[in-house]
Parts: structure tokens; sequence; C-alpha cells
């Protein structure tokens, strides 16, 4: 019988482990930490950061939307609870697949390998779908820029 309920944790894509994965502000103690996983960190990245929307970033992770969800909920309840009472974060662990090329902590680039069993079929599928969120995207924020081009010109024929 397995230690846990329910379906294991299904490894989330992530782009990189960061060099620097410890964060403490002055005067705490080294026990004094919120433990932050690598693919919480890259749901809080690709939302908050790069500013993607929640269904292409977890096309971007290969998960659901709700599993999408809950790290990134989870992340900045951990990241706020640290700000707010004065703790430190560590970033460890997890479940997650490196992406082919990003450099793993600790090794050079040139030793990183492809992801380790998974079907080469299985990455290019997941690439084909990044390459269409991606796509749809752009769309979406061409037609954006042309409306406030069009409402642009409109504003400047009043005057």
């Amino acid at each position: 019988m397995s230690p846990g309920r329910g379906r294991r944790r299904g490894q989330r894509w992530i782009t990189e482990i960061p060099e620097k994965r410890r964060f403490e502000p002055e005067g705490t103690k080294r026990g004094e930490d919120v433990k932050i996983s690598l693919e919480e960190l890259e749901a809080i990245r690709l939302v908050d950061l790069l500013e993607l929307q929640q269904q292409e970033a977890a096309l971007y992770m290969g998960i659901s939307r709700k599993a999408f969800w809950n790290d990134l909920r989870s992340g900045r309840k951990k990241v706020a609870a640290a700000l707010v009472y004065g703790l430190g974060m560590t970033i460890e662990g997890g479940s997650y697949i490196l992406r082919e090329g990003a450099p793993k902590f600790g090794s050079s680039i040139s030793e990183t390998k492809p992801e380790a069993g998974k079907p080469i079929g299985d990455q290019i599928f997941l690439m084909e779908r990044e390459m269409l969120a991606v796509e749809e995207r752009l769309a979406s924020i061409s037609s954006r820029m042309e409306a406030l081009k069009k409402r642009s010109a409109e504003y400047e024929c009043e005057d």
C-alpha cells in the first residue's frame, strides 16, 4: 500500500534551477524557513514575472490548469508568509523535469541531457502545444494593438 492517498504527483516541466536557492532576511535563524518547490517557483515566474496567462503557463509546464493553479496559489502563499512574518525561503525539491538545454544546479550546460524517461514524441507534442499557445497569445496581442491604434486614430481625428 502506498503511503499517500490518491494518485502520485505528476512531473512538471521547469526551465531552470536557480543558482541561489536560499533567501533570508536579517536576524532570522536558519530553521525559520518556508520551503518553496521548484515547480511553485516556476509557476510564479511564468505568471507574475513573464505575465503569461494561467492557461498558457499550464501548457508550458505540461499540466492541467487546476494543477497549475494549485502550484501557483501554494507558491504565492508561501512567499507572502515569508515576507509578512520575516521568514527565510528555501527553494528545493518537487516533482519536475528540467527542459532540454537548461542548466542543472551544480552542473555545466554540456553535462545536461534531454529529459530522461520522456520519449522524444512527447517532447515534440509538448513543444507543439507551446507553439500553439504562443501563436494564440500573439494573435490576441496583435488584435488588441490594432484596436488601440484604431482608437488612437479616432481620437486624433476628433482634435
